[in-house]
This record gives C-alpha cells, structure tokens and sequence, in this order.
C-alpha cells in the first residue's frame, strides 16, 4: 500500500489529493473528502482496511482548505465540480473509466457530497456521511461575530486545543492538533474560513437523492444536536443512519475500528 500526494490545478488553483492503491487489484473506488478541520492526513487509520477491501482510495483536502489552495470558491457547485475532476483526473491515470464512486465525506464536505450526487448520479455508487454538518450559524452572530470567534479559537493554539478536544469530546495527541491547526493559519486561510463559514449558514437546497446512503454520527458530538438531527433526516431521509454512542466528531481519530467495520460492511454489501 503506497500513498501518493498531488495536486491538480484548475485554471491555476491547486486541489491537494493523495492517492492510495490497494495491495490486491482494485474492485472498489472511494473518495474521502476532508471537511475544514482535517485534511487527507486524518484518514490514514481506515487505509488498511480500505486496502484489504481492494479500494482506490482517493483523500482529498476540500478545495480551500489542507493543503489546497486558499483562494478557491466556496461554493458547493464549484467544489462539487472541481473533485469530480480530481476523480476524473485519476480513473485517467489508472485506466478505469466510467468508475462508480463511494462518495464519503466528512462534517461540512458531506454538503459537496451531496452536490456531487446529484450532478453525476451515474458516477456514485453509494454516499457515506461521517459527522454530517450541512449547515453552522457562527455567521448569524452580530456583525464581526465569525471574525471574532476564528481569531480567538483557531489563531490561539491553547483555545484551539480546547475546541478540538470538546468537538472530538477525547483528548488529541499533540502530531494530530498540530496538522488540524497548521493550514488553518497560512496566509489566506483565514479568509477561506470566513467565507465558507457565510456560505454554510443556510443547509443545502437539495437531499441525497437515490444513491444509496449511510450517515454515521457520534453520540457525543456537540456539533450535531437535535436540530442538526432533524435537518440530517430531512436531507437523507432514505439513509441507514447508525450512532457512533461514544464517538464525537472525529471517529476517524478517536473511533477508526468502528468505522473501518462500517465502512467494511457497507462496502461489501455495495460492491
């Protein structure tokens, strides 16, 4: 198993992915779309079992976000299309074309899932939802209110910690803050975060439509709480939905053997 980091430059701004081929030949095709607070680095623990299932897995940093390009729209369209063609971009380098993706994505991403989906319906096998955030009000705050709040939770590297910890409701060792926290205060990311934090404000216009879907959500996650509950199964209202009873908003960190035996299941039954 071998990962392979690029980028791909879409009218000269650079999408960040990596690349991992399956020790066996390849018989699943998986992407794992980070969300603003992760990049590709954060799900190396599911690799391994992606692997022994015989997937493609292909990780990428949310246009704007990791180590993508800062200046990228936020715009669910334009990301939905700008990952499609990373996508598109590897079925050409392994000679798969017409690939069906498993479409998975984490917290605010699951909303360029969903944009995904339903503007290449013939290419999604299934799409999974890990911690599903279609929508945060920070930017509803009074004016300067989301200025505010990124000044003093992602730039203060003690209060960042914090937030981390009480989103993931586990303590984080310090290699996996830092690589959360670290593109977060490159020149640009601050604007990029704002600008998606007002984009975010309103959930998506459109639901899950027919793929087939599962949505794993943690029990302890404070970034899903009854309201986002009810806004998850009005937006994918034929999804299998399981709670992760221990879990926060990180299972890939703090959760990766019960969601490598989700994903294991779900993909075998989907194959």
């Amino acid at each position: 198993m071998t990962e392979e980091s690029r980028y791909l430059s879409f009218s000269g701004a650079r999408v960040h992915f990596s690349v991992v081929r399956p020790e066996t030949p390849i018989r699943n095709h998986v992407l794992l779309l980070s969300s603003p607070l992760i990049n590709t680095f954060h799900w190396r623990k599911l690799l391994p079992e992606l692997s022994s299932l015989g997937c493609l897995a292909v990780m990428v940093d949310l246009p704007g976000f990791g180590r993508s390009d800062c200046g990228i729209s936020q715009d669910d369209d334009v990301r939905a299309r700008l990952v499609w063609g990373v996508l598109d971009e590897v079925d050409r380098a392994f000679g798969t074309p017409l690939s069906l993706w498993h479409l998975c994505g984490h917290g605010l991403a699951c909303g360029v899932i969903l944009r995904m989906a339903a503007m290449y319906p013939d290419s999604a096998k299934t799409q999974i939802h890990i911690s599903p955030t279609f929508s945060v009000d920070i930017a509803r705050r009074s004016d300067g209110g989301a200025e505010r709040w990124y000044d003093a939770n992602v730039l203060v590297a003690g209060r960042f910690r914090r937030m981390i910890e009480y989103y993931s409701g586990y303590p984080m060792d310090d290699y996996i803050i830092d690589r959360m926290r670290a593109p977060l205060t490159r020149p640009g990311a601050r604007g990029a975060f704002l600008r998606m934090l007002r984009r975010s404000a309103s959930p998506p216009r459109q639901g899950m439509g027919f793929c087939p879907t599962m949505a794993l959500i943690g029990g302890r996650d404070p970034l899903i709480d009854d309201a986002r509950l009810a806004q998850i199964r009005a937006l994918l209202p034929d999804a299998e939905i399981h709670r992760l009873a221990s879990a926060g908003h990180f299972p890939m960190e703090t959760h990766s053997k019960a969601l490598r035996d989700y994903l294991r299941g779900w993909i075998r039954y989907n194959a």
